[in-house]
C-alpha cells in the first residue's frame, strides 16, 4: 500500500463528509478505514515519519475543543512537509485547516485553503488522486452560495470516481449535485440525481446508506408536492437507518438522519392538517436527539412542536416549547433562532392578550435583530483580517523555503571550494555549468511564482465577487417577508386607530415605522450591491423631467399625507434630460423621502429645475428643520461613513440613501450637493445632462 496515497486521501474524505450531510455515513466509514491503514503503515516507517504523524494526530484531537491550537499543529505539519519536499503532506495540512474554518462557518477562508491545497496537487502533477479534494472544494463553494461553481467540481470528481469504479464516491458526487439542484429550485433534476445516487448505493449493499438516499428522495418528492411518495420514502428510510454498527460515529450519524426523517414527517403531517400526528413525529425526533446528545437540531424541533400546539389551541405548551428552543439557542448563541423564538412568543402573547409579555418579547426581538446586523458587519471585517493572516502565513512558509535553499547553496559552495583545492581546472568548468543551470532554474521558478500569484489574485477577485453576489441574493430574499411585515404593520395601525389603548397604538406605529425604515434600507442595500458588482442596468435616454418628477411624487403621496405635507412639482414643462429613468427616479425618491422625514406636519416641499451650462439643475426645497453644518459636510463623503439623524416624527434612517444618490448621479455625468440649509429648511440640488440637439 502506498503510504503517501492514504495520507493524501484521508483528510479529504473527512472534510467531504463533514460539509455535506448527504454523504456522512459513506465517507465517515471510509475515512475510519483509511485512518487505520495510515497508522498501520506509519508503524513500520522511520522516526521522522512517525513524528510527522503525531503532529497530524494532535491537530485532529484539538480540532473540536481548541481550534486555534489545532491550526497551529497543522501549520507546523505543513512547514515540516514543505521542508521535507512532501507535497502530499502539505496538501493534507492545508485541507485540515480548511476543515477547522468550516467548523467555524468561515467559508471564504476555508475555500482559500482548499484552493491552495489543490494548487499544490496540480503543481506536482497529482490531479489523478484529487477526487475527494474536488468534493471538498465544491462544498466550500456550495456553502458560500456559488452553486454553479460547486456543481462543476462535483462533476469533475464524479468523472474520477467513475474511472476508479468507486461506487461510494460516485454516489457522493451525484447526491451533492442533487443538493445543488435543490438550491437552484430545479426540483425534478434534484430528484433524478438523488435516484441516481441511490442506484450506486444499492451496488454497495450498505443498508444505512440506502436509507440516507431514501431520506433525500423523500425531501425531493415533498418539494414537488407529492406527499404520498414523500411519506412512502420517509417510512422506508427509518428501518434501514436503525442498522447497528460497532462504530459509534456511524451510529450517531444514522440516528441523526433518522431524527431528520421524523422531522420531515412532522412537516408533512402539518401540511395535511394532521396536527396530533405531526406533534408525535416531532417528539420522536426530539427523543432521538436527546439519546445521541445532538443539540444543534433541537431548537428547530422545539419551534415546530410549538407551532403544532398553537394550531391545536394549546398556547401554554406552545410557549413552553418556544422557551425550550430559546434556552438552547441562548446557550449556543444562535441569534437567528432566538429571533424566531421571540417573534413566535410575541404572537402567542398577542393572541392571549398578554400585552406586557408581548411588549417584553418585542424589546428582546429588536435587541437580537440589532445584534445580528452588527455581527454581519463584524464578520465582513473578520474575513478581511483573516485573509491578511493567511498572507502572513504564506510569507512565513516562503521564508522557510528560502532559508532551506540558502542552506543547501552554502553546503554546495563549501564542497566546491574544497574540490577547487584538488582540481581547480575541472571544478571551474563544473561550477560554470552549474551556475548556468541554477540561473535557468531561478528564472523558471520566478516565472512560475509570478503565474501562481496571478492565479491567486484571480481567485481572490472571484471570492470577492461571490461575497457581493451573496449580499445581493440576501437582499432579494428579504424583500418578500418585509413586504408582508409592512402590510401587517399598516393593518395593525388601522385596526388600533380607533381603540382607546394608547400603548398598543404607540407600539403599532413604532412597528410600522421600523418595518418601513428597514425595508428602505434593504432597497438601498440591493441598489448598492448592484452598483458594486456592475449588474445595475444603465440605459440613458431622453426623458421629460416633469413626468419623472410627477411619477415619483405619486409614489410619495401616501407617506407625505400622514404628516399633511404638500409636495409641488414646479419643474419646467419643457425640461429634457439624458439619463436612466430608474436612476433618476431613485435619486428623486431618496431626496423627497428625506425632505418628508425632516419636515414638520402641514409643511411643504417643492421641486424646481433650471437650465445652466448644458445641465438641468434640479432642486428639492423643504421648510423643515434643516441640517447642521457638521453633518452637512459629511452627507456625500464615503470616508466619513454613513450619517443618519432622527426625523420630525422620530423616523430613523441609515445614511446609505444619499451615498447611493451620489453614485447614481455621478454615473449619469452629474453632481449632487447640499446647496443651502437653515432652521427654516434645506435645499438639495443635483445636475443631469441636458438633451443635445
Amino acid at each position: 500500500m502506498n503510504r503517501k496515497f492514504w495520507l493524501f486521501q484521508f483528510p479529504a474524505l473527512l472534510i467531504s463528509f463533514f460539509l455535506c450531510g448527504s454523504t456522512q455515513s459513506i465517507l465517515l466509514e471510509k475515512a475510519d478505514t483509511l485512518g487505520n491503514e495510515l497508522i498501520k503503515e506509519y508503524k513500520s516507517g522511520t522516526k521522522a515519519q512517525f513524528d510527522l504523524l503525531m503532529i497530524f494526530q494532535k491537530g485532529r484531537i484539538e480540532r473540536k475543543r481548541n481550534p486555534d491550537l489545532s491550526i497551529q499543529y497543522y501549520h507546523e505539519f505543513y512547514n515540516k512537509s514543505v521542508k521535507a519536499h512532501e507535497p502530499y503532506y502539505a496538501a493534507t495540512a492545508l485541507f485540515e485547516i480548511c476543515r477547522v474554518y468550516m467548523d467555524r462557518q468561515l467559508y471564504f477562508a476555508a475555500m482559500e485553503y482548499s484552493l491552495r491545497a489543490y494548487q499544490i496537487l496540480t503543481d506536482n502533477h497529482l490531479e489523478g488522486n484529487s477526487n475527494y479534494f474536488m468534493i471538498g472544494i465544491g462544498n466550500c463553494y456550495f456553502q458560500t452560495g456559488n452553486y454553479m461553481i460547486a456543481e462543476g467540481y462535483f462533476r469533475k470528481a464524479e468523472q474520477l470516481f467513475r474511472t476508479n469504479n468507486d461506487f461510494h464516491g460516485i454516489a457522493v458526487a451525484e447526491n451533492n449535485i442533487g443538493l445543488v439542484k435543490q438550491k437552484l429550485n430545479q426540483k425534478d433534476s434534484a430528484l433524478w440525481y438523488f435516484q441516481k445516487a441511490l442506484q450506486q448505493r444499492k451496488k454497495t449493499r450498505h443498508l444505512a446508506n440506502i436509507g440516507h438516499s431514501f431520506y433525500y428522495i423523500g425531501t425531493a418528492w415533498l418539494s414537488l408536492g407529492n406527499n404520498k411518495e414523500a411519506r412512502n420514502y420517509f417510512e422506508m428510510a427509518i428501518p434501514l437507518l436503525k442498522v447497528s454498527s460497532d462504530n459509534i460515529f456511524l451510529m450517531h450519524d444514522y440516528s441523526s438522519t433518522m431524527a431528520d426523517v421524523y422531522f420531515e414527517l412532522g412537516k408533512l403531517c402539518e401540511i395535511q392538517n394532521e396536527h396530533k400526528e405531526a406533534l408525535m413525529n416531532y417528539c420522536k425526533a426530539n427523543e432521538i436527539c436527546d439519546t445521541i446528545f445532538e443539540q444543534v437540531k433541537k431548537p428547530d424541533i422545539y419551534i415546530a412542536i410549538g407551532h403544532s400546539y398553537v394550531k391545536t389551541g394549546d398556547f401554554r405548551h406552545a410557549l413552553a416549547s418556544y422557551r425550550d428552543a430559546l434556552r438552547i439557542a441562548d446557550s449556543a448563541n444562535l441569534l437567528n433562532v432566538k429571533k424566531t423564538c421571540y417573534e413566535n412568543m410575541m404572537q402567542v402573547f398577542l393572541q392571549t392578550r398578554q400585552n406586557d409579555s408581548a411588549s417584553s418579547c418585542l424589546k428582546m426581538y429588536r435587541q437580537v435583530t440589532d445584534t445580528i446586523q452588527a455581527q454581519m458587519i463584524d464578520s465582513r471585517f473578520n474575513e478581511i483580517r483573516l485573509a491578511l493572516r493567511i498572507r502572513e502565513t504564506e510569507n512565513e512558509s516562503k521564508e522557510l523555503q528560502e532559508r532551506n535553499t540558502s542552506t543547501i547553496s552554502l553546503l554546495i559552495t563549501i564542497g566546491i571550494l574544497l574540490l577547487l583545492l584538488i582540481l581547480v581546472s575541472i571544478i571551474y568548468v563544473i561550477k560554470q555549468r552549474k551556475n548556468a543551470r541554477i540561473a535557468k532554474e531561478e528564472i523558471k521558478a520566478r516565472k512560475k511564482a509570478e503565474e501562481n500569484l496571478e492565479k491567486l489574485n484571480l481567485e481572490l477577485k472571484e471570492i470577492n465577487a461571490g461575497k457581493d453576489r451573496f449580499i445581493s441574493i440576501l437582499s432579494h430574499d428579504l424583500r418578500s417577508p418585509f413586504n408582508a411585515l409592512m402590510g401587517f404593520a399598516d393593518l395593525l395601525v388601522e385596526e388600533t386607530a380607533d381603540k382607546n389603548i394608547p400603548e398598543i397604538r404607540h407600539y403599532s406605529k413604532m412597528v410600522q415605522q421600523i418595518s418601513r425604515g428597514t425595508f428602505q434600507l434593504l432597497e438601498n442595500l440591493l441598489t448598492w450591491s448592484r452598483l458594486q458588482i456592475g449588474t445595475m442596468p444603465f440605459q440613458p435616454v431622453n426623458l421629460e423631467l416633469y413626468s419623472e418628477v410627477s411619477a415619483v411624487i405619486d409614489t410619495m403621496m401616501a407617506i407625505a399625507s400622514r404628516k399633511s405635507i404638500r409636495i409641488r412639482n414646479l419643474v419646467s414643462a419643457d425640461a429634457m434630460v439624458q439619463a436612466d429613468s430608474n436612476m433618476v427616479q431613485s435619486v428623486l425618491r431618496n431626496l423627497i423621502s428625506n425632505a418628508v422625514k425632516f419636515t414638520k406636519s402641514e409643511g411643504s416641499i417643492e421641486i424646481r429645475s433650471e437650465l445652466k451650462n448644458g445641465f438641468q439643475v434640479i432642486r428639492v426645497l423643504d421648510n423643515g428643520i434643516g441640517v447642521s453644518k457638521e453633518i452637512g459636510g459629511k452627507l456625500f463623503n464615503d470616508a466619513d461613513g454613513m450619517v443618519s439623524t432622527i426625523g420630525t416624527d422620530n423616523e430613523k434612517g441609515h445614511g446609505l440613501g444619499l451615498l447611493l444618490c451620489r453614485y447614481m448621479v455621478e454615473k449619469t455625468g452629474g453632481t449632487i450637493w447640499l446647496e443651502a440649509t437653515s432652521e427654516k429648511g434645506s435645499i438639495f440640488a443635483f445636475t443631469l445632462p441636458e438633451v443635445k440637439n
